[in-house]
């Protein structure tokens, strides 16, 4: 959709005034994220993937915004949170002033694990439609299985047993996760962290929301002690919360989550050198969480 278009459709949907300016955004690839400029201010224009998608956000962000959560949706003139544009959906969202980059050394964990929480508590409470996990472990082996056991790398060859070894993991799935909680589905603020981007929404075990989080936010450099203290803060603000988080999950759902990102890489882009090298870090990884939490 061109720039005049898009402006055309959100004033003839969105009360928000004349559109001023529209800018792609960095954040949000996978929704095609924009930067909406109007007279009555800045906004967020997404596309979503279906109408499930967007009835999950709709429910979620309603509630969730005012818990202070995640930013707020715009209502549009049809009285829901999002749009048909021909065989489109899409969302607008206030757009969040004043964040800031992730900075570990500024980071108020403790805080930070309450609101997690706070987020599956409220979402669990919620009636989400049921999503397909798009990178479920028995998909993506059954999609890079051949081409892990006709690799000639040792190191990919052990794929073969992490994904035994996650598959025997007790499989919880009573409650509503974010199921893609990196980095790159927050905002920071110098007080508070907001969560963005529900698209993969479903159910699962909330330890894999802290596990994605904990390994987008503690560098692979991190000395131990620094690690155990992030760790041992967002439990702590967890628990605070009424949450309940396990070591011994938490160690399985961050291996689950490594395990998934490695076959995801092999589905997009092959068995390549640079694979083979993040592999063999994250391998190394996976031991320093197991040696910290086990």
């Amino acid at each position: 959709m061109d720039h005049r278009v898009m402006k055309e459709f959100i004033e003839e949907f969105y009360d928000i005034g004349r559109i001023q300016r529209v800018e792609v955004m960095k954040q949000g690839t996978s929704s095609e994220a924009k930067c909406i400029d109007s007279s009555a201010g800045r906004f967020v224009l997404r596309k979503l993937r279906d109408e499930r998608q967007a009835v999950n956000e709709e429910r979620l962000h309603h509630v969730l915004s005012l818990q202070n959560i995640s930013p707020a949706m715009v209502i549009a003139r049809n009285g829901l949170s999002y749009v048909h544009l021909n065989d489109e959906i899409y969302n607008l969202q206030y757009y969040v002033e004043e964040t800031v980059p992730y900075d570990q050394e500024t980071m108020h964990f403790v805080e930070f694990g309450n609101m997690l929480a706070r987020f599956h508590h409220a979402a669990h409470k919620l009636e989400i439609m049921d999503q397909q996990d798009r990178f479920a472990l028995s998909l993506l082996w059954s999609q890079v299985r051949d081409e892990v056991r006709g690799s000639s790398s040792a190191i990919i060859g052990s794929l073969e047993g992490h994904v035994e070894q996650c598959t025997e993991y007790i499989v919880r799935n009573d409650s509503s996760i974010h199921g893609d909680l990196g980095v790159w589905n927050m905002l920071f603020m110098k007080q508070k962290t907001l969560l963005i981007d529900f698209g993969e929404v479903r159910r699962g075990d909330p330890h894999f929301d802290v596990a994605a989080a904990l390994t987008s936010m503690i560098p692979a450099t991190a000395r131990a002690n620094e690690s155990i203290s992030t760790i041992e803060e967002v439990m702590e603000g967890y628990a605070e919360a009424g949450g309940l988080l396990t070591r011994e999950q938490l160690y399985e759902q961050i291996h689950l989550w490594m395990l998934r990102g490695w076959l995801a890489w092999i589905r997009e882009r092959g068995v390549t050198s640079p694979m083979v090298q993040h592999m063999e870090r994250g391998v190394r990884r996976v031991a320093v969480f197991k040696k910290m939490l086990l």
